[in-house]
């Protein structure tokens, strides 16, 4: 049995796993332009994309924009994360539903 590259899986590899850290200063800028220039499509993108909503405003409350940014990207990234994680649990349970039904 021969097994298929990594790339060929769709798994990360090392040149193709994102960098948190330049993830969150992209987003962190991202957001900040959003907050200064738009903040009804900053509202817009929270809502789009199910981050908690408590969350989003205690990020909000803090006095300095800065890092207002740096925690709603946080809330933004952590979200996405978690539906990831989601999604392939679902994915697994249909396999493992679908195994079963042939059996």
């Amino acid at each position: 049995m021969t097994t298929l590259p990594d790339k060929e899986k769709n798994l990360p590899t090392p040149e193709t796993e994102p960098d948190d850290k330049k993830l969150h200063q992209k987003m962190t800028a991202f957001v900040y332009d959003l907050l200064i220039h738009d903040f009804d499509k900053l509202c817009q993108l929270i809502y789009r994309h199910d981050v908690n909503e408590k969350k989003f405003r205690s990020a909000m409350q803090h006095p300095d924009v800065d890092k207002q940014a740096s925690q709603i990207a946080d809330l933004i990234i952590e979200r996405e994360k978690e539906k990831i994680i989601t999604r392939k649990a679902y994915q697994k349970y249909k396999r493992d539903r679908d195994r079963n039904l042939l059996k």
